[in-house]
């Protein structure tokens, strides 16, 4: 084979075809997507969002636009948690102060502010009624009544010289709003106030001492009518308890105890009254903080925490609550509120600088081994200062189911 020459070479050089060059793809820019702001939800998708949050971060919520203020404020929202069962127990607190005729009302929240305590009260509206003192108040689903008491001269906060009276106020703990509610038969002042499965039970306190089956009223929420409570032996419980005004009383397991010159229990459906002889101990707690808690009386005596064994008829102690401050036995006064299976309670400690330092706890509550029941605190804190005029005696604290 000859050699090509020099031109040939070059010809076929040129001839040849490199092959083809692969195209780089490109790869595709992705597509940025703003993040989906949960103000751009529907009105209904938040609504259902909130009602699934604990009442206590609604006045946080509130804070972060006008358009979830109308939400968590709306009444829709509480329909909707009743409808996911959501519904819980929250903490109001009354207050009163010596020669001052307005009572001032709280309700515990999640801190808004973010400051020391991370619950704190927050002050809610007042009833705009004429002033009443000696009322009675008590917690029937998402309603607080005020009931009786006296009215008269508001130059005269001591209460001298006014007359009993038979209004009925009523807070609606939902929207924080008072209206009045359907009067009592009769005036009454310094009366008990008990509720027992839904009813409202409101013992003494009248003038008519010539018709004992005046002496109680019973109000059913549910039909917004007030009834008496009546049977044969009305007059000699009646005669027996108290004829006067002062007497005490507890709603517990589905009935009425009555505390005054000898105690008793009233049975509403059997429509009986029966002496205390097998639970006569239940007496302790009538008159001292008490409170129910899934149909289990609690009661706080001298620093110890009880419970009453309705099996064997006994108080025992409550135990654990490791926690608490140091002090916490001292304490000369406290009040216990039922949470839906928890307990609060709540207690005051006056300061050199002249304020009054309101102090709550919630404790979760375990039956252990069946004839015991422990605590556990699950926190403490700082949640109110006020002047130290102040006492948690003259105070309410009760709970409403929100």
């Amino acid at each position: 084979m000859f050699p090509m020459s020099s031109t040939s070479r070059s010809s076929a050089a040129n001839n040849r075809k490199d092959p083809p060059r692969k195209k780089n793809k490109q790869t595709p820019s992705p597509v940025t997507r703003e993040p989906t702001s949960i103000d751009s939800l529907p009105n209904d998708l938040l609504l259902n969002c909130f009602a699934r949050v604990s009442r206590m971060y609604y006045p946080a919520l509130s804070r972060v636009s006008k358009r979830f203020r109308s939400i968590v404020t709306s009444p829709e929202i509480y329909n909707t948690r009743s409808l996911l069962n959501r519904t819980e127990k929250c903490l109001y607190l009354c207050l009163r102060f010596p020669f001052d005729n307005n009572t001032y009302w709280f309700t515990l929240y999640q801190n808004p502010n973010q400051t020391v305590s991370d619950k704190v009260f927050l002050q809610i509206p007042s009833p705009q009624y004429p002033l009443t003192l000696s009322s009675n108040l008590v917690a029937v689903g998402s309603n607080i009544y005020r009931i009786g008491g006296t009215v008269g001269d508001d130059s005269c906060p001591l209460g001298f010289d006014r007359e009993p009276s038979s209004k009925v106020s009523i807070l609606d703990c939902r929207s924080h709003t008072w209206r009045d509610g359907p009067r009592m038969r009769l005036n009454r002042r310094s009366s008990t106030t008990s509720v027992v499965d839904g009813k409202i039970y409101v013992t003494g306190g009248t003038e008519d001492t010539d018709n004992p089956s005046h002496w109680i009223e019973v109000f059913d929420p549910k039909i917004q009518s007030w009834g008496t409570v009546t049977n044969p032996h009305i007059v000699k419980v009646w005669e027996e308890v108290c004829y006067r005004r002062a007497v005490k009383s507890i709603g517990h397991d589905g009935k009425l105890y009555l505390s005054g010159d000898k105690y008793v229990v009233y049975d509403p459906d059997e429509g009986k009254w029966n002496s205390v002889e097998e639970h006569w101990l239940i007496g302790y707690a009538i008159g001292s903080s008490n409170c129910v808690v899934d149909n289990i009386l609690f009661y706080w005596d001298q620093g110890v925490f009880k419970w009453y064994d309705s099996k064997v008829s006994s108080w025992k102690q409550l135990k654990g609550l490791e926690g608490l401050p140091d002090d916490f036995s001292q304490r000369e006064y406290c009040k216990l509120v039922d949470l839906g299976g928890k307990m609060a309670v709540l207690w005051d400690k006056w300061e050199y600088s002249g304020v009054c330092m309101i102090f709550c706890a919630e404790i979760s509550l375990e039956k252990r081994d069946g004839d015991e029941i422990w605590g556990k605190v699950e926190w403490f804190d700082t949640v109110l200062e006020v002047g130290a005029s102040c006492s948690l005696k003259s105070a309410d604290a009760l709970s409403a189911s929100v």
